[in-house]
């Protein structure tokens, strides 16, 4: 629901702060005192069309803003918390426009500087305003259809259908990839087996050119490498008194030390592991010294082997752990290409098959809307008798969405709400319907019947007592009171039989003060109210007559809630 208003520098409107109750609200006043400026903010802060006529005269900028509270399981705070604008548990929405003369005009969601394309996707969603506006989420073909299958509790089966259409356009997405990389692959298939048949022949192995280069080294250096292994092998083993040998005395006295003195035993175990090290060093020298001689061939091998390596490195522009990845991956487009029509004869059964899977469920979801669709018209018949409009004709017309793409998101339909205002005239769309006021009665009438399926906290209702009295005026202030047990419902009337009927009513007045013009709104209760209503009712004259019977129709008003309960009366759908 809509909590909190405040307006600044804006049109008539030099400050404003209002807040809002929930319920059906009434906004009522003379005529150019300026109550569809309320609205005019309202369209401004959900996405609107600015310019500069908006910000009052004398002042470089306008402040809208508004608080919205929504319940926590609402769509629209889970979409909000996901793109970061709410927090958990958070349920208050604020959006705050900023409008200036220079055209720099700013939008805030929660305090966060946002996209104007956001707040226009949320504002469809937080508030439909009927009348001479275009914020009317009913008149879009989605929404009627979205409504329609949820007046005939077709959810289930509209989700069914979305999870077989999502892996029908995954598994054809997928097969068209494909196609196009046979295709790719096709156009160079010479060049992938070329590129093969080069690498195979080199049997590249990872790590190999690090080694040669290593081996190379040590056959380059083969003689001063033999001679000093050599060297460091006599004097360790082969000398009189090699450092094994002397190393074994030495550990002889350390023993004899430590039978004396304790504190040198802790030296026998080091001198043990020494011996143990340079014995091993002692052994691979021998081995290492035996290897290692002159090979002017072996020398020629790698080095001609090196050169080829650095050729291919440079041919490809990769290092040989690469190519050697690349061998692989060519050898698996090879074989795509040779076993390709198997792959692709399998890719398209598994799209044939979620087609007709797809088909099905779209055929069958088609044939329910169409059951709904003709029941859903006779509720929207009795609604319009209701509010005085009998002889408006009322289709709900289901037809194929797209030739070209038989299926999208919510099935093949597209479902568009015709009416006829008057015998004879043929129908139209609910857009063009030209009575702002007519088309105001056909939402409410259209609101009614959706009432338990409409998820919009706010609805706005602007001249819909255009052309209406009486008895139609008693029921339409009856259905916009039981409206409220869904939305919170704000109407603009100049009709006492609806504000009579509202939980709150607000009061928009002009005044004029020192050669400016200002527009002020306060609630009215009690006295207040009843003089507000005996004012509707008898214009400039409130004779006794009329302040009894503005408060006479103020307690009928109060006490219409034991009428109709939409709640308890919710329409029952077809079974489909």
């Amino acid at each position: 629901m809509l909590t909190e208003l405040r307006i600044s520098n804006f049109a008539l409107i030099d400050q404003l702060h209002l807040e809002f109750p929930s319920g059906f609200l009434v906004f009522s006043g003379e005529t150019g005192a300026g109550k569809s400026l309320l609205i005019d903010a309202l369209v401004l802060l959900i996405g609107g069309r600015a310019s500069a006529e908006h910000i009052r005269f004398g002042a470089d900028e306008a402040l809208l803003e508004a608080c919205f509270v929504l319940p926590l399981t609402h769509p629209l705070v889970t979409r909000l918390q996901q793109d970061g604008y709410l927090l958990p548990d958070q349920q208050e929405i604020i959006v705050r426009r900023m409008l200036s003369r220079s055209g720099k005009n700013r939008v805030y969601l929660n305090g966060q500087l946002a996209p104007l394309q956001t707040i226009q996707d949320i504002g469809q969603e937080l508030v439909d305003i009927h009348g001479q506006h275009d914020q009317q989420s009913l008149l879009l073909p989605k929404t009627q259809l979205k409504l329609l299958d949820a007046f005939g509790n077709l959810e289930n089966v509209v989700a069914r259908y979305q999870g077989m259409h999502r892996e029908w356009v995954e598994k054809k997405e997928a097969l068209e990839e494909f196609l196009q990389k046979l295709r790719d692959q096709g156009n160079r298939q010479d060049i992938l087996q070329y590129q093969y048949d080069e690498l195979v022949k080199m049997q590249l192995q990872s790590g190999e050119e690090e080694a040669l280069s290593q081996e190379y080294q040590r056959l380059k250096h083969s003689g001063r490498l033999g001679e000093l292994s050599n060297q460091a092998f006599t004097a360790l083993y082969e000398e009189e008194r090699s450092v094994l040998d002397q190393l074994g005395e030495v550990t002889q006295w350390i023993h004899e030390l430590a039978q004396i003195d304790a504190q040198g035993g802790s030296w026998v175990p080091l001198l043990d592991t020494a011996t143990i090290a340079l014995r091993e060093v002692t052994d691979n020298l021998r081995d290492y010294r035996s290897q290692m001689e002159y090979d002017p061939k072996r020398m020629e091998v790698i080095d001609s082997r090196l050169a080829g390596l650095q050729r291919l490195k440079k041919k490809y522009g990769k290092t040989i752990e690469d190519l050697v990845e690349l061998t692989r991956t060519l050898e698996q487009d090879l074989a795509l290409l040779q076993h390709g029509e198997e792959q692709v004869a399998h890719r398209q059964a598994e799209v044939a098959s979620r087609y007709e899977g797809m088909n099905a469920l779209a055929q069958d979801l088609s044939a329910r809307r169409k059951i709904v669709a003709k029941h859903l018209v006779q509720e929207i018949k009795q609604e319009l008798a209701a509010l005085k409009m009998a002889t408006m004709e009322v289709q709900v017309n289901i037809e194929m969405a797209n030739a070209d793409n038989l299926f999208g998101p919510t099935g093949m339909d597209r479902v568009d709400m015709l009416l006829a205002p008057n015998p004879g005239e043929p129908p139209m769309p609910l857009g063009r319907i030209a009575s702002g006021g007519e088309l105001s009665r056909i939402m409410l009438a259209l609101k009614t019947v959706f009432a338990g399926n409409d998820q919009t906290p706010v609805v706005i209702f602007d001249e819909i007592d255009s052309g209406v009295g009486g008895e139609a005026g008693m029921v339409m202030g009856s259905r916009l009171r039981q409206l409220a047990q869904f939305h919170q419902v704000c109407c603009i009337t100049h009709l006492p039989q609806i504000a009579s009927q509202a939980h709150a009513q607000f009061v928009v007045e002009k005044t004029s003060t020192e050669n400016r013009t200002l527009m002020h709104v306060q609630e009215v209760t009690g006295v207040k109210r009843e003089i507000e209503i005996a004012r509707m009712l008898g214009g400039g004259t409130l004779t006794p007559t009329i302040r009894k019977t503005a408060g006479e129709m103020l307690d009928r008003g109060s006490s219409s809630d034991a009428g109709v309960n939409l709640n308890e009366s919710k329409r029952k759908p077809a079974k489909t």
